[in-house]
């Protein structure tokens, strides 16, 4: 932004404070040119839901400004950026407790609330040929067969050095790109990946 818009990086305001023991950080972006070229061009950014009178629970009217015209190149770009910042990859060793049967969950996600905008981010991702799931109680879009998780490495991925944060048990600082080659190496050998030092129980 201070590129694109020519900012005295002076407007732009970094806060820290600590999740989980760990720094968390926030960029503000104080333009008021900005915010009303943004707006103009692409209407609301706000999408978490808000009361309307009589307490009434309404999502504001945000959309995707991409189409089945739009550009594939552009698209991939984009939900790169989107997977990067709001998605993550899951990779992690389940067990059924009656038998003692393990098994591997492994997706790759992307967290988002607004019901338009989940539909616009299947589309989208169904526009490259990866076929998805919303989970509406989850507030996500989920990717699990092997061949489109291969689709989505090939076609989206993950920016280049962005680690998965605090919130993940297995692998905190690890970057994503990494975990969804393990997720991909784990359909040829599963036992390994079980292995891995991450899953075993610490006593």
């Amino acid at each position: 932004m201070i590129g694109l818009f020519d900012l005295d990086s002076r407007r732009v305001r970094i806060s820290e404070k600590l999740v989980n023991g760990k720094p968390f950080y926030k960029a503000v972006v104080d333009s008021g040119v900005c915010g009303g070229f943004l707006t103009a061009k692409y209407c609301t950014f706000r999408t978490l839901a808000f009361k309307k009178e009589g307490g009434r629970k309404v999502f504001p009217p945000a959309k995707l400004p991409f189409n089945q015209k739009t550009n594939k190149f552009l698209i991939s770009k984009f939900l790169k950026a989107a997977f990067s910042c709001d998605g993550g990859v899951n990779l992690y060793v389940a067990k059924v407790l009656k038998t003692g049967y393990k098994f591997l969950i492994r997706n790759v996600y992307l967290s988002c609330h607004h019901p338009r905008l989940q539909l616009d981010y299947k589309k989208l991702l169904k526009f490259l040929g990866i076929s998805s799931k919303i989970l509406k109680d989850d507030k996500r879009i989920i990717i699990r067969k092997r061949v489109d998780l291969n689709n989505f490495r090939d076609k989206v991925g993950f920016l280049e050095g962005v680690k998965i944060t605090q919130h993940s048990a297995f692998w905190q600082g690890w970057e994503k790109d990494k975990v969804l080659d393990f997720v991909l190496s784990s359909y040829d050998a599963p036992d390994k990946i079980m292995k891995l030092s991450q899953f075993r129980i610490k006593r």
